[in-house]
């Protein structure tokens, strides 16, 4: 048992013991309240990644969408709980009621006239992130703003029309007490994050599930109509004893007036989780899948910390997530230092119980300082307010300001700040250790145990996996370990722990990263251009993937190397398409550095269609690719979306299109489904091919090719290709689909094989694309 004021590492463990106390039976206002609050909330976060699914095909694919989706909802959160507060504080329950209620009403009209086409509302002249800002705003704009505002109105309608005492400290379920409703709150968005990838998504198109949300807001406007005529009732018998109460609460508000700094240690607990939230998706979907399955399991993590923080019993894991923190925070930046080349399974499970335990510790203190429920609307307000700066940072500045991915590793130090600077027991140590005279180390290393343990033995099993599964990052990955480790042994101080982690991780970004000759960000990523000295070739990277090679020897330089090499399956098409004589249209979606076009014969045209005008900009400047500018006749790149693009072009234009389009090894899945291969299909001439290259280091992507190749009548081939050392021919995967089988009957002499459906293709309305993830151990 913890004694009280029992401290350990600095932290005061007795802080999230709640006391005991009596489980009353809800009752009809408990249900009344409570399920409406759900209800929103499961609406909220249905609504999020069905939004997501209909615009990230519009915007390529990339995983921006997501991030830039996520701040749009925070933003919206912020004025929801903006505007639940000034109705609470201003207008009153009666008055506030019924605004509320009308707005409810146009809320739901708006549903009506949403544009059913996103893509529609797109403008090639608008910057993407405004773009998308503005067209998530059209589509669902004013039903999400609507539901933000519901857990602290209602909350506030419910505490109002309540009596008894636990108002300030949590009390019964029951009483006037408010705070258990927010995390009933965020119970209903994690079933409706968990309900949408195993229930929704796979049984209901997108149309069906919008038509379906639309009646489920029309139940919830209908629900919180009647807990306002509730709440208004329930005021009025009260009236007898309004002046006292209202004098009761003028004094608790002055007896717990809120200073500035309190809310800005609010605000710094709330944003760093929500900025770690975007900045982990972010990671996550840029090497694996841009497809909302995967967006949805750190959002998730982070709605189940808020329940545990704000529950009574989940409080009690606070102090054990709090001692775990610093070496979970040090064990997330270590494959940051050791970056490319780690297996999959280690390191999301690594990111997602990282961001877990970071953010029951951090959400953790915020609950544990939450204020009486006369300030309760401000303190939503607070975190609304954390969590849209955090998001605005990761979704809108980071990819401006920093040339690459930097919120990650500053996140991290903002974490342990934000652990310090919330732990007065850390401050008094330090001031008190600071009087003693001499050297004295002992402060630096107390309760090493207490922090090294949980690091040691994570840290062990990721070098026995790197060690065994002979990872490109084994040797930089073990190095990082051992770095965080001694950072960590010495880190009793929070302060000192903070700095001494930025130092090392300023040193990882701005010191020890390869050489570039060029880097940049765009809304689609990070590119890179490295050329080491004494390298024999420039390469072109795309987040952790290598996306063109070329030779910096001038005899070599126009020849296609890596996946492009002759040696492999590419050269088996472009020998096979140029065995006539006769000249070629070929289309390709991807631009890369440009390397296909090495194949292009004096008569052929060529074009490409690239979505990120960062890369057509380096794939065009001869100080880092020549294969463009040197080019007997120039290919022509179209930017923006290709599958929007394609959508102008005319039918059977194109004697080859190649579908090159992967960004880093996420997924674009709506360049895979049927209805992106009937679009594929129409642009190509009579005996005219579609090739798709599909290398991937998670997903196996054959099945889902054929099946969209079969769906639309094509008989398609593959080649598996395992690399040619001598010929600088890296392994990869090629594709070809043909509405006239015997066009494939040169690559199947040559050694392919044929490509035959044995799965349901993918579709624009049910892209389940987990099922060709590759086993992961």
């Amino acid at each position: 048992m913890t004694e009280p004021g029992a401290v350990i590492d600095g932290i005061d463990l007795t802080l999230a013991m709640p006391r005991p106390r009596r489980l009353a039976v809800p009752s009809a206002a408990v249900l009344a309240f409570g399920g409406v609050i759900g209800w929103s909330a499961f609406l909220l976060f249905s609504v999020e990644p069905l939004i997501g699914r209909v615009v990230l095909p519009v915007f390529g694919g990339t995983p921006a969408v997501w991030a830039t989706t996520l701040f749009f909802f925070q933003a919206v959160l912020l004025l929801g709980y903006l505007y639940g507060h000034v109705s609470v504080t201003r207008l009153g329950l009666r008055r506030g009621a019924i605004l509320h209620v009308a707005l409810i009403a146009v809320a739901a009209a708006s549903l009506l006239i949403a544009p059913s086409h996103a893509a529609d509302l797109r403008d090639p002249a608008i910057p993407d992130v405004l773009n998308l800002i503005g067209m998530l705003t059209l589509t669902v704009g004013l039903p999400a703003f609507v539901l933000t505002t519901t857990t602290p109105l209602v909350s506030a309608w419910y505490a109002a029309s309540r009596s008894g005492p636990g108002a300030a400290d949590g009390g019964v379920v029951g009483d006037g007490d408010a705070y258990w409703l927010y995390a009933l709150s965020n119970t209903g968005s994690l079933l409706a994050l968990l309900a949408y990838p195993f229930v929704i998504e796979p049984r209901l198109g997108l149309t069906v599930q919008r038509g379906v949300w639309a009646v489920g807001f029309v139940v919830f406007g209908v629900a919180v109509a009647g807990c306002a005529a509730w709440a208004g009732n329930r005021a009025r018998g009260h009236v007898r004893d309004a002046a006292a109460a209202h004098e009761a609460t003028d004094h608790a508000a002055a007896a717990t007036r809120i200073v500035w700094r309190r809310r800005a240690t609010w605000l710094l607990l709330a944003a760093v989780p929500s900025g770690l939230l975007n900045a982990v998706t972010t990671f996550i979907s840029t090497d694996l899948v841009a497809a909302p399955l995967l967006w949805l399991a750190p959002l998730a993590i982070y709605l189940a910390t808020f329940i545990i923080a704000f529950s009574s019993r989940g409080r009690r894991l606070v102090p054990a997530a709090v001692i775990v923190a610093p070496a979970a925070i040090t064990l997330m930046w270590v494959p940051y230092g050791s970056a490319g080349g780690w297996p999959i399974l280690p390191l999301v499970l690594l990111m997602y119980g990282g961001l877990g335990v970071v953010a029951t510790a951090l959400h953790g203190r915020l609950a544990l300082d939450r204020p009486a429920a006369v300030h309760l609307t401000e303190f939503y307000l607070v975190i609304s307010i954390g969590g849209a700066l955090a998001s605005a940072f990761v979704a809108l500045i980071a990819p401006v300001v920093f040339p690459g991915v930097w919120e990650f590793p500053i996140l991290l130090v903002l974490a342990l700040a934000a652990l310090a600077v919330s732990n007065s027991h850390v401050r008094h140590a330090e001031r008190s250790t600071a009087r003693r005279r001499g050297l004295d180390l002992s402060p630096f290393f107390a309760n090493a145990g207490v922090r090294m343990v949980p690091y040691l033995a994570v840290a062990l099993a990721l070098g026995l996996f790197l060690v065994r599964e002979g990872s490109l990052a084994t040797e930089a990955g073990i190095r990082w370990l051992l770095v965080g480790g001694l950072i960590l042994l010495v880190g009793a101080r929070g302060a000192f722990l903070t700095a001494s982690t930025g130092l090392v991780l300023a040193l990882a970004v701005l010191v020890l990263q390869p050489a570039v000759i060029y880097r940049d960000r765009s809304f689609f990523g990070v590119t890179e251009v490295l050329r080491p000295v004494g390298a024999t070739h420039t390469t072109l990277m795309n987040g952790t993937t290598v996306h063109g090679l070329q030779s910096t020897d001038p005899a070599k330089a126009q020849l296609p190397t890596a996946y492009y090499a002759t040696k492999g399956p590419f050269g088996d098409v472009f020998r096979d398409l140029a065995s006539d004589g006769r000249p070629k249209t070929i289309g390709i979606v991807g631009l890369g550095a440009g390397a296909l076009t090495s194949y292009l014969q004096p008569g052929w045209s060529m074009t490409y269609y690239e979505i990120d005008p960062v890369v057509a900009e380096v794939a065009s400047d001869p100080r880092y690719f020549t294969f463009l500018s040197a080019a007997a006749t120039r290919p022509a790149i179209v930017l923006g979306d290709a599958r929007l693009s394609l959508q102008s072009v005319p039918n059977g234009q194109f004697d080859m299109l190649f579908i090159d389009a992967f960004s880093s090894d996420a997924v674009p899945t709506h360049l895979l489904t049927t209805e992106a291969y009937a679009t594929y299909a129409r642009v190509v001439k009579p005996g005219g091919i579609v090739i798709t290259h599909i290398p991937n280091r998670y997903y196996d992507l054959a099945p889902a090719v054929a099946g969209a190749l079969q769906a639309q009548g094509l008989s398609g081939a593959i080649r598996v290709f395992g690399g040619d050392k001598a010929a600088e021919a890296t392994p990869t995967i090629l594709t070809v689909g043909a509405r006239d089988a015997t066009e494939l009957d040169p690559l199947l002499t040559d050694g392919w094989q044929p490509l035959r459906a044995t799965v349901a293709p993918m579709t624009d309305d049910f892209m389940d694309i987990l099922r060709f993830l590759r086993p992961l151990w």
